[in-house]
């Protein structure tokens, strides 16, 4: 009796690490990343300096995109596509030094200015960062200029 009680246990046990555990994508983000607007924004220069993909996914919204002037026109870029050219590019360090500015705050929407500093160039970046429906911060949108030094 006392060997089937354990087996059903364990089989018990088996059954729901299977049908409620979760893979490491699927586990919640850290709160320490999202859990307020200062920590993406340090958290997005990071990722961005680094090129840092699986830093860079922590902050990014799955709709997120970004906006930047390619010669002649706008482009748009989704996260995956950024994603996978983080991952292609491998972890690198950028020549370049950054500061931000909060632009405005209204409750669940923060605007934000980054700037990288290159020798060369300014690169500003737009980040529009709200809060999700699981109340973790997220960046929905970057704008990307250049400007020569």
């Amino acid at each position: 009796m006392k060997k089937k009680l354990i087996m059903c246990l364990t089989i018990l046990c088996i059954g729901c690490t299977v049908v409620y555990g979760k893979t490491a994508e699927e586990r919640p983000l850290k709160k320490t990343v999202n859990s307020k607007p200062s920590d993406v924004v340090t958290a997005y220069i990071d990722a961005s300096m680094h090129t840092d993909a699986k830093l860079f996914n922590q902050v990014m919204s799955d709709q997120a995109f970004v906006s930047f002037c390619n010669g002649r026109k706008a482009e748009k870029q989704r996260k995956s596509a950024l994603l996978s050219f983080y991952k292609k590019q491998g972890p690198t360090d950028l020549n370049c030094e950054s500061d931000y500015e909060v632009l405005s705050s209204s409750g669940n929407v923060v605007m934000v200015r980054v700037d990288f500093k290159f020798p060369t160039f300014l690169q500003r970046n737009f980040l529009t960062i709200e809060k999700n429906e699981r109340g973790l911060w997220e960046v929905t949108q970057v704008n990307k200029f250049n400007e020569n030094r």
